[in-house]
């Protein structure tokens, strides 16, 4: 690359890809949740290739700091990286769906039995305010807010419980079963509708033990709605998805 003098300092006419001249313009912070956050949400659907220099593009980064997003992403099993061939958003196998719920039905009857038994005013109050936030994605059918906030729900509820290893586990899972629930759900059918969570919030607050099993027939009634069937990848621009803010 050809130096060239600008006052009186040196510097480059091209930026090598992971030179601060290139990094500077872009977050790695705010690449990966932006990637995160359409994959959550559907927008960049299970199989779609994330391919390296285009990422770079989009988000004015160096290859180094993409790949230290793509690996924090594949550690938390929304990306798989792939030898020789850069990173895809994971395809969950049926079986893995399977897998994924029959561990939330195994975790999260416990989780809400602890809630119930340290959960102080404050915390049933945020849970409210929760609810009537997903409740008001619904109403406008903001369907990105309605994912994100319906696996928020769930979190809440292992966040007071205050275990932090399982606090940590219920993220993966929620990740992953959001992946699951863009791919499998049947059309026509409605993943974690307010009015279960209602329902649910209701026995939390009269500390009800019925809780634990209705958190158990909520994830069920969510499995339920999946069709187990190996779905095909749409094509998707990826300048599209991402560099729209």
């Amino acid at each position: 690359m050809r130096p060239v003098q600008t006052k009186g300092k040196t510097a480059v006419d091209e930026a090598a890809p992971d030179s601060p001249v290139a990094a500077g313009s872009g977050s790695v912070q705010q690449a990966y949740e932006r990637i995160c956050s359409t994959i959550m949400d559907h927008t960049l659907p299970p199989g779609t290739r994330l391919i390296e220099h285009r990422l770079c593009e989009i988000f004015g980064l160096g290859r180094t700091r993409v790949r230290q997003v793509l690996q924090r992403l594949a550690n938390e099993r929304l990306v798989t990286l792939l030898p020789n061939r850069g990173a895809e958003v994971s395809k969950p196998t049926p079986q893995d769906a399977l897998d994924i719920f029959e561990a939330r039905r195994l975790l999260e009857p416990g989780i809400v039995e602890k809630f119930l038994q340290v959960a102080k005013r404050a915390d049933m109050q945020r849970i409210r305010d929760h609810l009537a936030q997903e409740k008001a994605a619904w109403r406008v059918n903001d369907r990105r807010a309605m994912i994100r906030l319906s696996g928020e729900f769930h979190l809440i509820i292992a966040e007071v419980a205050g275990n932090a290893t399982l606090l940590e586990l219920m993220r993966e899972l929620v990740s992953r079963s959001s992946l699951i629930v863009g791919l499998y759900q049947a059309p026509g059918t409605q993943s974690c509708p307010p009015d279960e969570h209602q329902e649910l919030v209701a026995a939390l607050e009269k500390r009800l033990p019925e809780a634990a099993g209705l958190m158990l027939h909520h994830l069920q009634h969510v499995l339920d709605g999946l069709q187990l069937a190996e779905q095909r990848p749409r094509g998707v621009d990826l300048r599209a998805v991402l560099g729209a803010h």
